[in-house]
């Protein structure tokens, strides 16, 4: 009888065991997509950010916010040009955003939480002390 009981912990002690694996397995799922996340967003905004930057600066020279039908012949062609080289930029981005995505699976990533841990006092050692 005794030796079922022991049996019994043991299962007991393997499934705590397995739920703290599952539970660290998922975790670390999360951290990882968690970084994806990040990653993406930061490398979106680069080069999204840097196609901003071209057009605000030299968009004038494609007609940058006016109606294709108001361009002139010098500016249709730049256009032309530009929608290219734009979607190379972005091409080429979301090209190096999904191998960014796809190394870090090849990962185990684990976040360490921003934590604090602070002291604490025993405040009956204090009471006693000064007695």
């Amino acid at each position: 009888m005794e030796e079922s009981h022991e049996l019994s912990h043991y299962k007991m002690v393997a499934a705590k065991q397995k739920q703290r694996e599952i539970n660290s397995d998922k975790h670390k799922e999360r951290c990882k997509k968690r970084l994806s996340n990040i990653i993406t967003t930061k490398i979106k905004t680069s080069f999204i950010g840097a196609i901003s930057a071209y057009e605000e600066n030299f968009g004038f020279l494609w007609g940058h916010g006016k109606d294709e039908k108001d361009l002139d012949k010098n500016e249709l062609a730049m256009r032309e040009i530009w929608e290219s080289v734009r979607s190379k930029v972005l091409d080429n981005g979301n090209s190096q955003l999904r191998a960014s995505v796809n190394e870090i699976n090849h990962y185990n990533i684990d976040w360490n939480m921003h934590r604090v841990e602070l002291p604490m006092k025993d405040s009956y050692d204090k009471e006693n002390e000064s007695e």
